[in-house]
């Protein structure tokens, strides 16, 4: 493992294996976000985009509280700008779609730009006892980097609204109940799950996993033709590639394919 362009508060390191972790690193300050760190988080991302030695990306919270706390409205500029959002959203995340997965490993609370940085990423693997939530109204703001746009996306509309506009926070297992979350672990088993998953994502071919994530993520925005000739235009594109033809090839030679990400 080495450091991958880190600094002192977002730790920042590559496995060998491909799996990049990033750690906030502002426990003092529940992990909340500053726009030094922000922009670090963002420099960071761009460059682990656009290397072929990162497949997975695992994004964490120093500590055992909290997650990430939002924004450090500390601070907020003298006339009340936000300082932390980014060419790609809050943290370098909310408003990207990144070509490589990311899983989010929630080590603790994860409310207003925190949470959204968590429903931003692929995966959640979330600690017993953590909670989740959008507190932005009850500061005269609103989660406007992806959380309320995300929230009225992916569950039902009277829960999103009611968690919206309340403020309320809820526990790991209630989100796991409504799709937040993918698994809810002890806080011991936290990185070991996310890296499991990350290893059995790492496994897979870049390129696949790339054209993936695009589709799943334009597809409940088109008409289910559209999505269905986008799918087949980019099937047959990627058979043609590197990976599509050393992909059936290992299959049938019984070997672990080569990757080229092309």
């Amino acid at each position: 493992m080495r450091d991958y362009h880190g600094s002192n508060e977002v730790k920042s390191e590559l496995r060998d294996d491909g799996i990049l972790i990033l750690t906030i690193n502002r426990p003092e300050k529940r992990n909340a976000l500053n726009g030094t760190t922000s922009a670090k988080m963002e420099e960071i991302i761009n460059l682990a985009e656009k290397d072929n030695a990162v497949r997975v990306i695992i994004v964490t919270g120093e500590g055992e509280k909290s997650f990430c706390a939002g924004e450090d409205l500390s601070e907020l500029s003298s006339t009340g700008e936000c300082q932390t959002v980014t060419a790609h959203g809050f943290g370098g995340l909310t408003n990207r779609l990144c070509p490589k997965p990311i899983i989010c490993a929630v080590n603790g609370t994860a409310v207003g730009g925190g949470m959204e940085i968590a429903i931003s990423c692929d995966l959640i693997v979330a600690v017993k006892g953590a909670r989740f939530g959008l507190p932005e109204v009850k500061v005269g703001l609103i989660a406007s980097t992806g959380g309320l746009v995300r929230m009225a996306r992916e569950i039902p509309r009277k829960v999103a609204m009611e968690l919206c506009l309340t403020g309320k926070l809820i526990y790991a297992d209630e989100a796991k109940e409504l799709g937040i979350v993918n698994y809810v672990v002890e806080p011991e088993n936290l990185m070991s799950k996310a890296i499991e998953l990350a290893e059995q994502i790492a496994a897979n071919a870049p390129l696949s996993l790339k054209i993936t994530k695009e589709i799943m993520h334009i597809a409940p925005s088109m008409s289910l033709d559209d999505a269905m000739r986008y799918s087949d235009t980019a099937y047959r594109f990627i058979e043609k590639t590197a990976d599509g033809v050393e992909g059936p090839l290992a299959f049938m030679e019984k070997r672990k394919p080569n990757w080229q990400g092309k």
